[in-house]
């Protein structure tokens, strides 16, 4: 795990995981705008080394075009320091994305299910999805002692709950950290199995 280290240490680079398609309904323009508000709550040095990775897959032309608005928005905010875009990468290149990232990040509105968010969640990364559809309704627990990960809609929300984060005890992270992984069993294949065969157990006896 990174240590944020303050005083007169180097800052480590503390990357935020964004996992998903380039598609409209994603909405990576929040992210872009969180990250802005960011800068203002959290002291400069600390900011430098804040790195949104935007994953994700391009479809087709459409998918590529957003890429560049969404590169052309992270220089009119002046964050192309602080943002890197990873493009259709590899299986491997993503693991290594997992392991060197510190949080999650996820913005879709009503999202129905929310499969990246759990993915995030079982990477061990702390993770922030927008307060609707499946992750409000079946994946994130947000109640004290066993919460699970952080929910946010608006893009202040969102940046005052990653500076919270930022400034958590190591106690605080590896409990969410550790509920958030064991939590996410329950969406497994052998999961469902189960719960099928004894839901239609009855019906054979």
């Amino acid at each position: 795990l990174k240590q944020i280290q303050r005083g007169n240490k180097q800052l480590q680079k503390i990357r935020i995981l964004s996992l998903a398609q380039f598609r409209p309904e994603k909405d990576h323009p929040l992210q872009l705008q969180a990250l802005y508000e960011l800068r203002e709550i959290i002291p400069e040095e600390l900011f430098a080394n804040i790195i949104l990775v935007m994953c994700g897959s391009c479809r087709n032309d459409e998918d590529k075009m957003r890429v560049k608005d969404l590169e052309d928005l992270s220089k009119h905010l002046s964050l192309e320091n602080n943002v890197e875009f990873r493009v259709n990468i590899t299986f491997e290149e993503l693991i290594q994305e997992f392991e060197n990232a510190y949080l999650g990040i996820h913005t879709m509105l009503d999202e129905h299910f929310g499969i990246g968010v759990v993915e995030l969640m079982a990477a061990g990364l702390i993770t922030i999805a927008h307060k609707s559809g499946g992750p409000l309704l079946d994946i994130i627990e947000t109640s004290e002692g066993s919460r699970l990960g952080f929910l946010a809609i608006t893009a202040d929300e969102y940046a005052h709950i990653i500076r919270y984060i930022l400034y958590m005890n190591e106690e605080e992270v590896s409990g969410i950290r550790e509920r958030a992984r064991a939590s996410v069993d329950r969406f497994s294949a052998k999961k469902f199995q189960d719960e099928f065969l004894r839901a239609i157990e009855p019906l054979f006896k």
